[in-house]
């Protein structure tokens, strides 16, 4: 019986302890919020960034953290993917798509069952690069500017909008946990935040801070993974460099990162660390894993424990410089010993020569034979593709087309990019102006630019651009020509050769430059807004239509595509459809002008002149030298019996419209119209 007795009271512990378990409730799995800050040194966190300040000494500041690459799009699947670009293929912003077949952060959690939301700042990062893959909501509604042909990747919007965004999903009601991805870009070049903050890059980085803090004031911190990275730096000046991408000096690779999460107690890491580690650390911290293989470590473990993690090498790379013909760079950092690869080689002692200035590959040659050989096996492993050669159609194209090299273009060996970051400022420079509306500004430095580095396609097709803004079209297409027989693999040469021959009127060599772009880029959307154009311009509304259809279909956010879709509607007699189309592009591009004038031209044609001029007043507020609209204003005023005012107005433009043969259609309408409006006004 005392045996029994003592069976009994074990069985009764048992039982009590299975119902123990049975009633405690099972852990919520958390929510994550991933905050990416573009273009955020690591030295920017500090008191003036009262948000991000907090949040570092709540949770875990990694005060060595260096990007992989210092360019907004291959970073970024870095962060998301654990990858390094050697091994996702994104080496450069504006091109290529994420391998469907690697996981990311988004693609992981939606399969554990989270609900998934992306809100990106930049049109960097549109879903056509492949990130959006496993985000039921991907939030890349960022106008652009339609009237700007060049294929740019210019477009952004501020931060305030960004998370406007992420809180409106946020607070949506949902019993699943969350996996939200929040960028925002504003410390990115130009620095422009908006008003009471300097326009500096310190005023983008206190915007960026205040919008932070309201982000994190909505969530939850009791279940809630926290984690904010920068994807890169920016050098503003240090090596002569003023923003990022050609060099591979700190200041654009030592990037923030802080997690902090309801696991981790607060403290510091000191240990150099890359970027590619938060998206293992992050899945782990929360439970799962990626499924296969990724060059990131997984801290969590280290994190939980307050211990350093091991240290590793840590690598970076920009295939930027060679966009110009320049050479690459790599890098390589263990310790405080940090290679970077190029022409003339560096080796610098970090804790010694933090800013980088004294190169000592001299005296401590045995390091840079070590990090050499340990870089070159991690290069070797690249799935990225090598160029292309030169196909043989492609080259008898080049050469019936006349495309030369210009001479003194071709050099043996590339540039090494700290040679060249005078010439790159300079650039830049340029390209700021162009940006900022003022390319007449920006002709003469290019000049001096092409002058001085004859092979560089960049230089070329720059200076092509802001020619081609400035009217002179024939000298644009000389030098878009000669970008394309210096970089005939490059897709965006290709793509703004058609462009500008198109304008031009010449159909048949642009439909051929078209074909080399689209072979080299055969997701772009803009191949099909050329093509369509030309199909309009031939008569073939239909096939027209189809073109602006695929653009549509494969870039829902594209402001020009509508706009011409709305003018073969409106030519095909489809007015209904024709006014929605030109709503819709007005509404992703409220900067363009085209639509305005489409939209006053179709009402119009349906009797409503009055109801036009307010359209038309628009477009060329917008765009003062929009012709065509001061041009069909003029007519929206005889129609509606404003005729003096009319006539008054065709005057105008006539002393306006320009000499060239270009504006004939114009200057021919306006004297008709005016020997028209005064025989109605004699009668």
């Amino acid at each position: 019986m005392q045996n029994g007795s003592v069976i009994l009271r074990r069985a009764g512990c048992l039982l009590g302890l299975l119902l123990l378990a049975a009633c405690r409730e099972p852990r919520p799995r958390p929510n994550v919020l991933f905050i990416t800050l573009d273009t955020f040194r690591a030295d920017r966190i500090s008191a003036a960034t009262p948000a991000l300040s907090r949040l570092a000494r709540e949770g875990v500041r990694f005060d060595a953290a260096d990007s992989p690459v210092p360019l907004t799009l291959p970073a970024h699947a870095s962060l998301l993917s654990g990858l390094l670009p050697l091994h996702h293929g994104l080496r450069n912003n504006g091109i290529g798509t994420f391998p469907a077949n690697r996981d990311t952060l988004a693609t992981m959690f939606s399969r554990a069952g989270y609900r998934t939301g992306g809100f990106v700042g930049s049109f960097i990062l549109d879903h056509r690069f492949g990130l959006d893959r496993g985000f039921e909501r991907y939030d890349d509604e960022i106008a652009r500017d339609a009237s700007d042909g060049s294929g740019t990747f210019e477009a952004e919007r501020p931060a305030g909008e960004v998370i406007g965004r992420a809180l409106s999903w946020l607070r949506q009601t949902d019993a699943r946990p969350f996996f939200a991805w929040v960028h925002l870009y504003d410390a990115h070049a130009p620095y422009a935040p908006p008003s009471p903050y300097p326009q500096t890059y310190d005023g983008e980085i206190a915007y960026v801070d205040a919008q932070v803090a309201r982000l994190l004031a909505a969530v939850d911190r009791n279940n809630t993974i926290i984690v904010v990275a920068g994807d890169h730096g920016e050098s503003l000046g240090a090596h002569g460099e003023l923003t990022h991408g050609l060099l591979l000096y700190e200041p654009t690779l030592h990037v923030p990162m802080i997690v902090a999460a309801p696991s981790l107690a607060a403290h510091v890491v000191r240990t150099p660390v890359s970027t590619t580690d938060i998206a293992p650390t992050i899945a782990s911290l929360a439970g799962t894993t990626f499924a296969n293989a990724v060059d990131g470590r997984d801290l969590a473990a280290d994190l939980r424990a307050k211990r350093e993690p091991r240290a590793e090498a840590v690598y970076s790379e920009t295939k930027y410089p060679a966009t110009f013909g320049w050479s690459e760079l790599a890098s390589l950092r263990s310790g405080a010993a940090k290679l970077i690869s190029a022409p003339s080689p560096e080796l610098y002692d970090l804790d010694r020569d933090p800013g980088e200035t004294v190169n000592v590959m001299t005296a401590q040659r045995r390091t840079y034979r070590d990090l050499t050989a340990h870089l070159e096996q991690l290069r070797a492993t690249s799935v990225a593709a090598a160029p292309a050669t030169i196909d043989a159609e492609t080259r008898a194209k080049l050469a019936s087309l006349g495309y030369v090299a210009p001479s003194g273009s071709q050099t043996v060996t590339p540039r090494d990019p700290k040679t060249v970051v005078q010439l790159f400022r300079s650039f830049e420079e340029s390209t700021a102006l162009i940006n900022a509306g003022r390319s007449a500004a920006a002709v003469a430095s290019l000049d001096q630019l092409v002058r001085e580095d004859p092979g560089n396609h960049v230089f070329r097709e720059t200076l092509a651009r802001a020619l081609r803004q400035t009217g002179d079209r024939q000298r644009a297409i000389a030098l878009y020509r000669e970008a394309v027989a210096l970089a005939p693999n490059d897709a965006d040469a290709w793509y703004n050769l058609a462009s500008a021959l198109q304008e031009a009127g010449d159909d048949r060599e642009s439909e051929t430059a078209l074909g080399e772009a689209a072979k080299r880029d055969p997701g772009r959307p803009e191949v099909h807004n050329i093509r369509g154009t030309a199909l309009a311009e031939r008569g073939d509304l239909p096939a027209a239509e189809n073109e602006f259809r695929s653009v549509i279909a494969a870039d829902p956010q594209n402001g020009r595509a509508y706009n011409n879709l709305g003018n073969v509607l409106r030519a095909m007699n489809r007015n209904g459809e024709a006014a929605e189309a030109y709503r819709k592009s007005i509404v992703l591009a409220p900067r363009y002008a085209d639509p305005l004038n489409g939209l006053g031209a179709l009402l119009v044609a349906g009797g409503q002149a009055r109801e036009s001029l307010p359209y038309f007043d628009a477009a060329l507020r917008l765009s003062p030298d929009f012709f065509e609209a001061e041009l069909n204003r003029a007519i929206a005023l005889q129609v509606a019996g404003n005729r003096e005012e009319a006539a008054a107005a065709l005057r105008r433009l006539l002393a306006r419209l320009p000499s060239s043969a270009a504006y004939d259609r114009q200057r021919v309408a306006c004297k008709t119209l005016l020997q028209q409006l005064s025989s109605d006004m004699r009668r």
